[in-house]
């Protein structure tokens, strides 16, 4: 084998190795919900949600139909929902779940799971929804901010 042809395997093998960890790493950004998002129709600005979506997991994110924004929902320990709309408060831009927080593709603004900035330029938190929990589902108000 000429060298000329051992360094373009080298270099083949070298670049496929590269992308499988960029694959591992993208795979290993999107949100703690799995690869399904549930889309609930919106009615009277309001969208329900099963709670038993949660009985294996603590954290989803929904798409409401012909909604602008997603939701993100979380189940906390004391057994308490919260809702955040998935909207920047700096420019009105969607959201993307990292697996950590959520980011602003347009201006680089992050937010925890909780919806605290940790970087600008968004100064104000993500709006936390009203959410009425009944025995079996969370109905969320896409209107209401919870005060």
């Amino acid at each position: 084998m000429e060298r000329r042809d051992f360094l373009k395997g080298a270099c083949r093998i070298c670049l496929l190795g590269a992308a499988g960890a960029a694959i591992v790493d993208i795979t290993g950004c999107s949100p703690a919900v799995g690869n399904s998002i549930f889309k609930p129709e919106v009615v009277d600005n309001m969208v329900t949600v099963p709670i038993a979506l949660f009985n294996q997991k603590t954290f989803g994110v929904i798409s409401p139909n012909k909604y602008p924004y997603e939701v993100a929902i979380e189940k906390k320990e004391d057994g308490n929902y919260i809702a955040l709309l998935l909207q920047c408060t700096h420019y009105e831009n969607q959201l993307t779940p990292t697996g950590n927080g959520f980011t602003c593709s347009l201006h680089g603004s992050k937010f925890s799971l909780d919806g605290n900035v940790l970087k600008g330029p968004a100064e104000a938190p993500l709006k936390q929804l009203k959410i009425t929990k009944t025995n079996t589902n969370l109905i969320i108000n896409l209107l209401r901010v919870k005060k």
